[in-house]
């Protein structure tokens, strides 16, 4: 076997203590997204969480996204304002499509995590519909093309990077 076509010994590898509701990666597993989901309108501070876990992933992590009742923050890292939201999105319009009394009903957390990863895999396989809401909008910021194909997973408390 060429030891070279195997994953290097001392490749490196950085993990992340993290505490985000949804983990987006990519088809080949890498993160792509990092999501942290409120029931509640977002404390500003919470601005501050994600963009300090973009950052410490040195770019490895290019997307951050804060979800609550009224809207979604999409962060992306390396642009020249990312400590501000690229896109902000209404999320009864992003989730009505998977829960259609979503702007009438009281929407639980656990719900709204389930939700919010229905449109997230619906944007990565249109499953739901073949052109998920706000489509263009994700793939205009380029996370459509992370998300293409990719997997969620909740409730991460480490994710693992390779650095590049």
């Amino acid at each position: 076997m060429d030891i070279s076509s195997c994953n290097p010994i001392n490749s490196q590898v950085l993990r992340l203590f993290i505490n985000a509701d949804i983990v987006a990666r990519d088809k080949n597993g890498n993160p792509v997204l990092l999501v942290d989901i409120r029931t509640s309108t977002k404390d500003p501070q919470i601005n501050t969480q994600i963009t300090d876990l973009l950052a410490q992933a040195h770019g490895n992590i290019p997307f951050g996204m804060l979800a609550d009742i009224e809207k979604i923050s999409i962060f992306k890292w390396g642009t020249e304002h990312w400590l501000e939201p690229i896109c902000v999105l209404t999320t009864a319009d992003a989730l009505s499509n998977y829960e259609p009394e979503f702007r009438k009903k009281r929407i639980f957390y656990d719900y709204f995590v389930s939700l919010m990863e229905a449109w997230l895999s619906d944007l990565a396989y249109q499953w739901q519909s073949s052109h998920p809401p706000f489509l263009e909008e994700i793939k205009k910021i380029g996370l459509l093309e992370k998300l293409d194909h990719g997997m969620n997973e909740q409730e991460v408390d480490v994710v693992e990077v390779k650095i590049s």
